[in-house]
């Protein structure tokens, strides 16, 4: 190969090649970035080891949270209006935990969407 061809390098979620420039999401980077909705809910990564609330907002009270989402990519049944959060929205979905099966609600920004709520998914 001569020097002048194209070279492609990958750092840390960043790509170079020739005079372009991608730059993926974090999401992306750890491959994770296929949500899609079917029926109205939706499949989707996440982060995993995050707690599910009672109501959809985050709380100081150890009982409000009812299970724990370990799993990654989840289902989440559907989408509610609640709390504000760190992903610059208020949208929480609500799923299933892996530890005791409770229903509970997960901060959209544990979840690996481009858009909130996620095209397609049913309103709970």
């Amino acid at each position: 190969m001569r020097l002048h061809t194209k070279i492609a390098m990958a750092v840390g979620g960043l790509a170079l090649a020739g005079t372009s420039l991608l730059v993926t999401t974090p999401a992306q980077a750890q491959g994770q970035s296929s949500c899609y909705a079917k029926s109205g809910h939706l499949y989707c990564g996440n982060k995993a080891g995050v707690s599910l609330w009672r109501s959809p907002r985050y709380s100081e009270h150890d009982q409000d949270a009812v299970d724990t989402l370990n799993s990654n990519p989840s289902y989440f049944q559907c989408y509610v209006s609640g709390q504000k959060h760190g992903g610059g929205n208020n949208i929480w979905y609500r799923t299933y935990g892996d530890v005791s099966k409770r229903t509970g609600y997960v901060a959209a920004e544990s979840v690996y969407t481009w858009k909130d709520p996620f095209p397609g998914v049913a309103h709970c």
